[in-house]
Order: C-alpha cells, then sequence, then structure tokens
C-alpha cells in the first residue's frame, strides 16, 4: 500500500519549494503572474514599466498621457520532467522521496528556464569583448558604463557570469575580497558581491560551448525541419570553418548543442547533428552562435519571465497545482497500464521577453 501523505498536493508544494531554492537568473529578472490558466501557445499581455519626461515648468503643467506600455508575450515553453516510480519509491516519507526525485527533476527544470532567459543574449546588441588575459575588472567597469550611458536606473542592476569569466575575474584582488548574501539558498551560494554598481551571480547555464576546443565557426545559417535533429548550415564564416561537438547556437530563444564534429566545404555542412528536437522549420535562418563564453549585464526590468499555472487534467483529484512568488508547478500522477506503472510528471509553461534592450549589456569572449 503506498504513502498516504505522499499525494499530488504535498508533492507540488515541496517541487515548487526545490524549484524557487535552485533558480538563479530567474530571481533576477521582471516577473509577470497571473492565476489564469494558460496553454503552451497562448498570447498574453505584459505591462511594461511606464516612463516620463521631465518637462521645465514655465507657469502651467504639460500634463502626460502614459502610454500603452505593453506588449505581447507567447507562453511558448513547457518544461517537464516525468518518471516511473516503484512500489518503494511511494513508501518514502516526503523527506527521502523529495532527496531522490523531486529534487533532480526539478533542478533540471530551474536549469532549463535560467538558461532560457540567458538565450536573451542573442537579442541584445551591446557587447564588452571579453579580455582573455584580463588582471582586473576593466571589463566589468565597460559594462557598468554602458549601462550608465544608456541611463538604466542605478538601482536593480545584475551582472550574471558564466563559469569561465567568474573564474576569469575571480583571480583579481577586487573580485576575491567580494562576499555577500543573497535571498536563497542557490541564491547566495551564486552571489559574488556588488561590482560597478551590479549585483553580481554566477550562473552555469549561461551559453557557451562545452567543446575543450570550440570550433573555428563564427557565423552560419540553419535549415531543417521541425522535430529533426539534424541541420544544414550554410554560409558558414569562415568557407571552410568547423563545428565540435559541445559548441552551441541559438534560434528564437533556443538553444541547441551539436552533438559531432564537421567540417563546412565551401561555406556549407549537409548535416550537423543536434542534441535535440528543432522547434520549427528554418529556411537559411540566420542562428546566433554561442560558442565563446557569455555573460549579461542587465536592470531588472530589461528581460521578463512571464508565467501561467496549466490547466488540472481530468482526474483532477491525482493532481494539484501550487503557486507562489510568480511561479506555478503542475504535479499529475499517472498510470501505464501497458507497463503496469505509476508515474509523476512535474511541469511548469512560461514566456520570455526582452522588455528594454537598451538596458542590458553582454560579455562575450
Amino acid at each position: 500500500m503506498s504513502n498516504q501523505y505522499l499525494t499530488p498536493d504535498v508533492i507540488a508544494r515541496e517541487a515548487l519549494l526545490v524549484l524557487e531554492n535552485n533558480l538563479v537568473m530567474a530571481n533576477l529578472v521582471h516577473r509577470d503572474y497571473s492565476q489564469e490558466f494558460s496553454q503552451v501557445g497562448d498570447i498574453v499581455t505584459v505591462r511594461k514599466p511606464v516612463t516620463f519626461t521631465a518637462k521645465n515648468f514655465n507657469g502651467s503643467i504639460d500634463c502626460q498621457t502614459p502610454t500603452d506600455a505593453s506588449v505581447a508575450v507567447e507562453i511558448d515553453r513547457h518544461r517537464d520532467v516525468s518518471f516511473s516510480v516503484s512500489a518503494a519509491d511511494l513508501e518514502l516519507d516526503i523527506a527521502d522521496f523529495s532527496r531522490e526525485l523531486i529534487a533532480p527533476a526539478m533542478r533540471a527544470i530551474a536549469q532549463a528556464i535560467d538558461g532560457d532567459l540567458l538565450n536573451e543574449v542573442a537579442k541584445i546588441s551591446a557587447e564588452v569583448e571579453a579580455d582573455d588575459e584580463a588582471i582586473d575588472l576593466s571589463d566589468i567597469a565597460k559594462l557598468s558604463k554602458t549601462l550608465d550611458l544608456s541611463k538604466a536606473p542605478l538601482d536593480m542592476r545584475r551582472l550574471v557570469l558564466c563559469p569561465t569569466h567568474k573564474y576569469r575575474y575571480a583571480t583579481t584582488d577586487n573580485l576575491s575580497k567580494v562576499s555577500n548574501a543573497g535571498d536563497g539558498e542557490t541564491l547566495r551560494n551564486a552571489e559574488l558581491g556588488k561590482l560597478y554598481t551590479m549585483d553580481t551571480y554566477m550562473d552555469p547555464t549561461s551559453p557557451e560551448s562545452a567543446a575543450i576546443t570550440p570550433g573555428t565557426a563564427t557565423a552560419y545559417a540553419i535549415t531543417g525541419t521541425k522535430g529533426a535533429t539534424s541541420v544544414a548550415l550554410s554560409g558558414v564564416v569562415p568557407t571552410s570553418g568547423t563545428i565540435k561537438a559541445g559548441d552551441c547556437f541559438i534560434l528564437d530563444g533556443y538553444r541547441y548543442y551539436f552533438t559531432a564534429d564537421a567540417t563546412a566545404s565551401s561555406g556549407t555542412i549537409a548535416a550537423a547533428s543536434i542534441d535535440c528536437e528543432l522547434m520549427d522549420t528554418y529556411s537559411a535562418a540566420d542562428a546566433y552562435v554561442a560558442t565563446d563564453c557569455h555573460s549579461l549585464a542587465f536592470h531588472r526590468n530589461a528581460i521578463a519571465l512571464v508565467t501561467r499555472p496549466l490547466a488540472l487534467p481530468m482526474g483532477a483529484d491525482k493532481s494539484a497545482i501550487m503557486e507562489a512568488n510568480g511561479i506555478g508547478v503542475r504535479v499529475v500522477f499517472g498510470y501505464d497500464q501497458d507497463s503496469k506503472t505509476d508515474t509523476v510528471s512535474l511541469d511548469v509553461i512560461y514566456g520570455i521577453q526582452t522588455l528594454d534592450e537598451s538596458m542590458a549589456v553582454k560579455l562575450v569572449g
């Protein structure tokens, strides 16, 4: 007999807690949440922060009407972790069940959300080229200067370093002495302190090649059909450029990693395998090549994470939704009659939108 206390409500509450404690980037951006149920593909309207102009007063006021500062965001991300559970698993108490199953599942979802947010570097045009021989924090200072010149507010500025950049700058005297406390366990562990007006963190989901030595291709276009795990590359720069297993590119906000080496011939690669299914059909679509290390400096209002709860399926007694602080997790119990196994599904849906590109700058190299 399974543990009567291991209910969908209990698991959903624990899953939400684990998810919140494992998010880094998602806790640093603008959040928009509504309790209205949504499904993947829905378009929701998000209100952007209103801006005003300080007018010279010359005897009478010039009343400003706030413009429509809303933006349409597609809820196009659906992240799911489903796993089978044994009778022994269902006898565990919630602490053991969380440690063995819920925590690994929700860490995977948290990393996916953070990674998707950091993929917005592909939409940010302002860039600082990193000095790979840096012995000081001049690169970080340049990021702050860029935000200063764009008049980004001084409060709620954030810098999220990729692991390579963190350890490059961590050897400098200034950064090695900085220590501060964050708001949650993972955020505390990720926080490096305030540098040049920016609260600074490390997030391992930042875009960069996983190859020891990345390929030489710096630009290319992608052709492929939705659902495919192999794509064609055209317009490769240089024309005999290479890609390495672990190199990645970003297309429409999704990140893909190559799983095998390949070399271009006259600027083309006929077939290159990728690690997951292509999310759409493309014909010579320009990809953002993300083999270099990427970090991102931004004001909170530069990027939005838009979340909505998923509707409960039929048989709601075997499912539950828990939400807090602008994010919700759905838990569904299932049973596969063919294999006679119980399953647990944990999923979230969300959309991502760059609200103000001028309040963000990336560090590349």
